[in-house]
């Protein structure tokens, strides 16, 4: 979600994993380094150390329409509790077709949608209503 934030930084997102993390058995800050970036999560395989340069960056693709496809149809009904809101959580929401001065309808692209994107779409459905 930190991706999702104007100004969020790595820092920024590794500052909240402190915030929310710290004292879990299974989270740390590693002691030998005093980078920012930093920061450890004990794994099956054991402890492993995440530099979290460019973290940011490289998590902004949005999710392939067959991936949320696939976690809103999971057997797991766990899963299933973790995808139920998405389309309004994060702007997927499919637009339908007000009326044929609307143009063809838009369907969802991916998990990350601008304010910018949401707010033209928004316009378009007032303007088509007025």
């Amino acid at each position: 979600e930190e991706c999702w934030f104007p100004k969020a930084t790595d820092v920024s997102f590794v500052e909240k994993l402190l915030n929310t993390h710290t004292g879990h058995v299974k989270f740390s800050k590693p002691k030998q380094h005093k980078d920012k970036l930093m920061f450890s999560v004990l794994h099956y395989a054991g402890k492993v150390d995440y530099n979290a340069a460019d973290w940011l960056t490289k998590n902004m693709d949005p999710l392939n329409d067959n991936v949320t496809a696939l976690l809103n149809n999971s057997s797991s009904a766990f899963i299933q509790d973790l995808w139920k809101d998405a389309d309004r959580v994060v702007g997927l929401e499919t637009m339908t077709k007000m009326s044929e001065s609307s143009g063809p309808t838009k369907s969802k692209k991916g998990m990350f949608r601008t304010v910018g994107q949401l707010y033209k779409e928004s316009l378009s459905k007032l303007m088509t209503t007025l």
